[in-house]
C-alpha cells in the first residue's frame, strides 16, 4: 500500500509489524486511502461516447477533405453549441488527435476492407503527380464494394515514383500489389492518361501488365 520496500531477514513477520506501525507506513497508507483513482474521474458510458464523438469527427474531416487545422477550433466549438451536453464537455480532438486517429485508425479500418474486396477481379487506376522532389504513384482501384452491392474507387497505395520511366512505374505498381500479397492476375482493366509512357504499345506500362496478364482490356 504504501509502495515500500524492507528486509525482513532478521526479524520475520515482527519486521513486518514494525512496519506497518511506523510513522511513514501510516502516513502513506493514510494517503492512498483519500486519492481518487482515474477511472472515478471518468463515466464509462460518456468516456466511450466521446471517442465514438472523436472518431466521428475525425472521418468527417477526412471525408471532406477538410484541414486538420480546422480541428482546432471544433473543441471549444462544440462545448458552445452544446453547453448541456457531457459529451461536448470533454470532447477534445484538436489536429494532432485527429490526425492519429485518420492515420492510425481509421486508415487501417478502411484499407482492410479494400484488400477483402479485392479477392474479386478489380481495375487498376494511375496517375503521377508532377511535384517538383518526390513525385507520387496514385494507385486507384475498381473494385465490387460488398457492404453496399456496387462498384467503387477505392485508394490503394501511394508509391514515390521520381523518375517516370514505364518500367519504375510498372515496378512501383508490382511492388505495391505484391505489398498486400495481390498480383495482375485479377487485374480485369487498366485505366491511365494516354501518355507514351502509360499506352505505348511496345514497352509502356499497359503493354508490362500485359505481359502478365494478356487478357488485360484497356479502358482509356
Amino acid at each position: 500500500m504504501c509502495c515500500s520496500d524492507f528486509n525482513i531477514s532478521h526479524g520475520g513477520r515482527n519486521d513486518v509489524k514494525t512496519h506497518v506501525n511506523g510513522k511513514k507506513h501510516r502516513e502513506l497508507a493514510a494517503a492512498a486511502s483519500s486519492t481518487q483513482s482515474v477511472t472515478s474521474f471518468f463515466k464509462p458510458a460518456v468516456a466511450k461516447s466521446v471517442i465514438e464523438a472523436e472518431t466521428r469527427w475525425s472521418l468527417y474531416v477526412a471525408k471532406h477533405n477538410l484541414p486538420f487545422l480546422s480541428s482546432d477550433h471544433a473543441s471549444k466549438l462544440f462545448a458552445q453549441m452544446f453547453p448541456d451536453s457531457d459529451i461536448a464537455s470533454k470532447f477534445g480532438c484538436a489536429r494532432t488527435k485527429c490526425t492519429a486517429i485518420v492515420k492510425e485508425a481509421l486508415a487501417p479500418h478502411f484499407h482492410a476492407k479494400v484488400l477483402q474486396n479485392m479477392s474479386n477481379p478489380y481495375s487498376i487506376m494511375i496517375d503521377e503527380s508532377n511535384d517538383k522532389e518526390n513525385k507520387s504513384c496514385i494507385i486507384l482501384v475498381r473494385v465490387l464494394d460488398a457492404e453496399v452491392g456496387n462498384v467503387k474507387t477505392r485508394f490503394l497505395d501511394m508509391p514515390i515514383v521520381n523518375i517516370g520511366t514505364a518500367s519504375n512505374i510498372f515496378s512501383a505498381l508490382k511492388a505495391s500489389l505484391k505489398k498486400y500479397g495481390l498480383d495482375f492476375s485479377k487485374a480485369m482493366a487498366f485505366m491511365s492518361d494516354t501518355a507514351n509512357v502509360m499506352k505505348g504499345s511496345r514497352s509502356g506500362v499497359q503493354k508490362l501488365i500485359k505481359n502478365e496478364n494478356p487478357s488485360l482490356y484497356d479502358i482509356g
